[in-house]
C-alpha cells in the first residue's frame, strides 16, 4: 500500500465538471453529539489542564478505581450534530448530493443543533435525537450514549412523517440508501422487512442504485441478532447493489458469527475476510477501515488503500462517517472501488485533521499537500 493518490486527480477533475445531479436518502438515527476531553490532571482554571492522552490510559485510571470510586471531569469542547447518518449525510451534501434525511431529529420542533443542517438537507424527523458525550483521545474515542429515543424510529412513524408513496418516489430517485446504525436502533430491522416487503417492490430493481449498510459497533448484540440482520442485508441484493461497510473492530465481529477466520489490521488478513464475508451474503461489496488503511472485496478483486493518517488529529469522531461518504460517493460517481476508497481515506484525512466536511473541490488540493506534508 502507498499514499500515492494522484491517479485519483483526473477522475476528480472529470467529476467536477459534471453538474451534480446525484441523490440519496439516508437514515435512521441522530444525536446530539457533546465532544469532551477527560481531564487526567488539572493545573488551574480554564483550559488548565492535562487530557488523558490514549484510551489506555484512561481505561487505567478506570481500572484503579475498582472496588473503591473515582472522578474524572469531562471538559466540554462544542456541541455538534451526531449519529453515523446525520454525520454521513451532512458530508455528502457539502459535495452537492441532493439528500433526503429520515431520523429522530427533533419533533415537533428540530433540535437547535440540527438547525443549519436543515438548511441543506431535506429533513423528515420522526423524533427527538439521542446524547451522546464523545471522549476523545489521541488513539481513538468512547461514546457514551442515551439513546431511549430511538424507540420511536419505526416505520409507522416514519410513515408518518413520509407518505409511502412519497417514500417510494424518493427512494425511485435515488442512487444511494444508507441503513445505518442498527446496533443502535432497535426497530431497524422491521423498517427493513417493512422496506424489503412493501417499499422496493414498487420501486423495482436499479442495478445502479447502492444500498449501504453500516451497522455501527455490534458487541452488545448476540451473534445470533448478528447474523439475522446481516442476512437480511443480503436479501436487498434481489433490488440493487449491497455495500456493508465496518470498521476493524466490526468486521471481527461478523467474521467470528459466520465462522470465518478473524481478520488482523493487514491489508491481506482483511482483504480476505471481505471476501469471505461478501461471498457469504452474495453482495456486491464488503469494505472495512482499521485507523490507517481501508480494504473492500468485490466478485472482480480486493483492494486495500492506506489513508493518510496523522498522529495529531483534530478530532476523531466521525471519522469513520467520512470515510463512508467518500467511498460512497466514489461509487455513485461510477469510480472503480480502488479509486473509491481512495476518495474514502482522503475523505476522513481531511476531516480529522481539519474537524471540517470536505467538498470534492478540496480533495485535489489536499493530495498536493500531503505530498509535501503527509502529517
Amino acid at each position: 500500500m502507498t499514499k500515492d493518490y494522484t491517479d485519483l486527480l483526473p477522475l476528480l477533475r472529470e467529476a467536477l465538471k459534471q453538474p451534480s445531479e446525484l441523490r440519496a436518502m439516508l437514515g435512521f438515527d441522530g444525536t446530539v453529539d457533546v465532544i469532551c476531553r477527560p481531564v487526567e490532571s488539572r493545573q488551574g482554571s480554564g483550559n488548565a489542564f492535562t487530557p488523558f492522552a490514549t484510551l489506555g490510559d484512561f481505561g487505567q485510571r478506570v481500572v484503579d478505581a475498582d472496588g473503591k470510586s473515582a472522578l474524572i471531569e469531562i471538559v466540554k469542547e462544542r456541541e455538534k450534530i451526531g449519529g453515523n447518518g446525520p454525520i454521513m449525510a451532512h458530508a455528502l451534501s457539502r459535495s452537492g448530493v441532493d439528500i433526503d434525511y429520515i431520523g429522530p431529529l427533533g419533533t415537533p420542533e428540530l433540535h437547535p443543533a440540527y438547525a443549519d443542517f436543515a438548511e441543506r438537507i431535506k429533513v423528515h424527523s420522526v423524533a427527538e435525537p439521542a446524547v451522546t458525550h464523545a471522549l476523545e483521545f489521541s488513539n481513538g474515542k468512547l461514546m457514551l450514549s442515551t439513546i431511549s429515543n430511538y424507540e420511536g424510529v419505526t416505520a409507522s412513524s416514519i410513515e408518518e412523517v413520509l407518505e409511502k408513496n412519497a417514500l417510494i418516489e424518493t427512494v425511485r430517485h435515488t442512487r444511494l440508501c444508507c441503513f445505518l446504525n442498527w446496533t443502535c436502533l432497535p426497530e431497524l430491522e422491521s423498517i427493513m422487512a417493512w422496506f424489503l416487503a412493501d417499499v422496493l417492490p414498487l420501486v423495482g430493481e436499479e442495478r445502479e442504485r447502492i444500498f449501504f449498510f453500516d451497522l455501527a459497533d455490534p458487541s452488545m448484540r448476540s451473534d445470533e441478532d448478528l447474523r439475522r440482520v446481516l442476512w437480511l442485508i443480503g436479501k436487498f441484493s434481489a433490488f440493487s447493489k449491497v455495500v456493508l461497510g465496518m470498521n476493524l473492530n466490526e468486521a471481527q465481529q461478523v467474521a467470528r458469527a459466520f465462522s470465518i477466520d478473524e481478520p488482523i489490521s493487514e491489508a491481506g488478513s482483511l482483504s480476505q475476510a471481505l471476501e469471505a464475508i461478501r461471498s457469504k451474503l452474495g453482495i456486491y461489496c464488503a469494505m472495512a477501515h482499521p485507523v490507517d488503511f481501508a480494504a473492500c472485496a468485490t466478485a472482480e478483486g480486493q483492494w486495500a488503500v492506506a489513508g493518510p493518517h496523522t498522529t495529531k488529529p483534530r478530532i476523531t469522531t466521525g471519522a469513520g462517517d467520512h470515510l463512508n461518504a467518500g467511498f460512497c460517493l466514489g461509487l455513485m460517481l461510477g469510480f472503480q472501488p480502488l479509486h473509491a476508497l481512495q476518495l474514502g481515506v482522503l475523505f476522513s484525512g481531511f476531516y480529522v485533521r481539519t474537524a471540517t466536511s470536505p467538498r470534492l473541490q478540496d480533495i485535489p488540493e489536499f493530495i498536493d499537500q500531503l505530498r509535501t506534508n503527509p502529517e
